[in-house]
């Protein structure tokens, strides 16, 4: 029966189909209860392939870009609620998030939302033992491997074999199967520990996969009440629940739907619960109702493989569809009701089974687990003796590689051995040349010296030959002046200085003799005093300027010995050049020993000089 709503008037009842109750057991007992209970149906955990899809291929899980903008408003409001939800230390959910949750949670705060959302921050203890199970072997890493490169194949983080996106799901799910025994990055571990026990996922996968098919019946159900025609159409086809909502339930819908709905989806479920799953597969069903109506068997599935996922690439079309599923009223008591109906038929279906047809049911099982047992223990010891030979074949090669390392060891102790003794060889060596550069210094420090006391000595002397010559000259000029004045007053003196100038100058042979007459006498004496005062005075400025050049030389030597001394200063810091150093030493040494006789004889000539 299906209510029909006629305006201003009472709904009206409408007739859809007639269905006995035997028929309805008999096709929900066909739906959920007559798989075996202790297998996972294959098409749940490896879907059939799709080369019938006539060149149609389903979207790959990941595919799809998510929109990274986001209002600065909504921004804003989400910022408030994380402050609120950070003040509060139990985490309880606040007033308004659900409103915000149906539009979508930014993708910049997706992950932060999400932990709290799973509550994660009050159970600090799971990112410790996150850490502890990363070191512990895993039983599971082969199938863990198998299955890593087939998740999110589409997607750029997690596509790329041996990626850092695939070591991050790998160290995940290995830390997972560690955690949860029964089940064959340290935050993304908490929040898929709180869904997997908190929200109800992990029963879904429990041996015997009862959670499984009670949650297909109440999705039967559910679109029987809500969708009758589509239920009826499905009923024809002979098209079951988990022929096309297995991946919805184990994977939240994350195998086929585009990322940007995955994530839409994710954050109402980590909001609402498991409930999420039945609002989202109904809001598809029904938005869907018209095609579905329209296909057979393969197209229908084809329908929910191929085409159903690509209605919603874009974001307005997901976030429509989130809003539709929103609005759908699905009451816990319905559930309730459609759980008790279930292990109800369970039980009834139990209860008519010949229990000679149920113990060979079960027989036939346990020969199926003991072969599959046996096959595991085969392929145990097959891998067992793999890993012995593998395991010496690794140990010849460490021990190889050993005895090598030791050889390279003992070279390498040889040469630190040559090396230190080199070291302390050549330690000692610029000891030795330091103190003798030091010697030197102190020896060129002290010649420097003493160059310097001779320099101002030389320019002593020399400042006093020059004012001895300045006084001779002036004492010359007053001598020269006083004799002409005489000269001139004596006719006589005039004609024996004319006389004595030309005798001088060689015009005449003979002397005019001192005694013919005094006058002439005095004059000549004068004469001579006169020549020898000249004479002195060329003595006194040839001297000057030998004493100059004996000082421009001392300066020109101490120069030179300032420069090598500086050189030998600054070729102490480097004791590998230590030939260099005593070459270089011994050159100042030679100009030490030949500066010595020079500043001796230098002295001794100032000496007579100046006496």
């Amino acid at each position: 029966m299906e209510e029909v709503i006629d305006s201003g008037k009472e709904p009206d009842l409408k007739v859809v189909k007639f269905e006995s109750i035997t028929e309805r057991e008999r096709s929900l007992s066909r739906l959920s209860l007559g798989r075996s209970p202790t297998k996972m149906p294959t098409q749940l955990i490896h879907p059939a392939d799709e080369d019938e899809s006539d060149s149609d291929e389903p979207l790959l899980s990941g595919s799809g870009v998510v929109n990274q903008e986001c209002p600065e408003d909504v921004l804003i409001a989400w910022s408030k609620i994380l402050e609120e939800w950070k003040a509060n230390p139990e985490g309880a959910i606040p007033e308004g998030l659900a409103d915000l949750i149906r539009n979508g949670v930014p993708d910049v705060l997706r992950g932060e939302v999400w932990q709290y959302l799973a509550k994660v921050q009050i159970d600090p203890d799971l990112t410790q033992t996150y850490r502890l199970l990363l070191g512990k072997e895993c039983p599971s890493e082969q199938v863990i491997l198998r299955d890593i490169h087939r998740t999110f194949p589409a997607h750029e983080y997690f596509k790329e074999s041996g990626g850092e996106g695939q070591e991050s799901l790998y160290r995940i799910s290995k830390a997972y199967s560690l955690y949860d025994e029964e089940m064959p990055e340290d935050q993304a571990f908490c929040t898929l520990v709180k869904i997997m026990f908190d929200y109800g996922l992990r029963d879904l996968f429990k041996l015997g996969l009862d959670v499984l098919h009670l949650r297909f019946y109440q999705l039967q159900r559910l679109t029987e009440d809500y969708v009758p025609d589509l239920f009826a159409h499905f009923y024809n086809l002979g098209v079951e629940t988990h022929m096309y909502a297995s991946q919805w339930f184990l994977t939240l819908f994350t195998a086929k739907f585009p990322l940007q709905m995955v994530y839409f989806i994710v954050d109402l479920f980590l909001s609402e619960g498991m409930n999420t799953i039945f609002h989202i597969s109904l809001a598809l069903l029904k938005a869907s109702k018209k095609e579905l109506l329209q296909l057979d068997f393969e197209g229908a599935l084809k329908y929910f493989r191929v085409v159903l996922p690509r209605l919603y690439r874009t974001e307005a079309n997901a976030k429509e569809l989130i809003h539709k599923a929103v609005k759908l009223k699905i009451s816990h008591k319905r559930l309730s009701k459609y759980e008790k109906e279930f292990y109800s038929l369970k039980e009834r279906e139990l209860e008519s089974q010949d229990p000679l047809e149920r113990m060979e049911r079960e027989n036939l099982h346990l020969k199926e687990t003991v072969m599959r047992l046996e096959r595991e223990n085969d392929d145990l010891a097959h891998e067992l003796v793999t890993s012995k030979i593998e395991l010496r074949k690794n140990l010849d090669t460490a021990e190889d590689s050993v005895e090598s390392l030791q050889g390279q060891l003992e070279r390498c102790m040889r040469t630190i051995k040559d090396l230190e003794d080199e070291n302390n060889g050549l330690r000692t060596e610029y000891e030795q040349v330091k103190e003798m550069c030091r010697r030197e210094v102190q020896r060129l420090e002290s010649e420097a010296t003493r160059s310097q006391d001779i320099i101002k000595n030389y320019k002593s002397i020399c400042s006093d030959l020059s004012y001895r010559l300045e006084k001779q000259q002036d004492n010359f000029k007053i001598l020269r002046t006083r004799i002409a004045g005489v000269i001139s007053q004596c006719e006589q003196c005039s004609t024996a200085l004319a006389e004595f100038t030309e005798q001088k100058n060689g015009s005449l042979s003979k002397k005019v003799s001192p005694t013919e007459d005094g006058c002439g006498f005095k004059v000549i004496e004068l004469m001579d005093k006169l020549e020898e005062s000249e004479q002195r005075v060329r003595q006194l400025e040839l001297s000057l300027a030998q004493t100059k050049l004996e000082l421009v030389e001392a300066q020109c030597r101490n120069q030179d010995l300032n420069h090598q001394m500086n050189a030998s200063v600054s070729g102490d810091t480097d004791s590998k050049h230590s030939a260099w150093l005593k070459k270089t030493i011994s050159s100042i040494r030679d100009v030490g020993t030949s500066f010595k006789p020079t500043h001796e004889r230098s002295s001794s000539s100032v000496s007579v000089d100046k006496y």
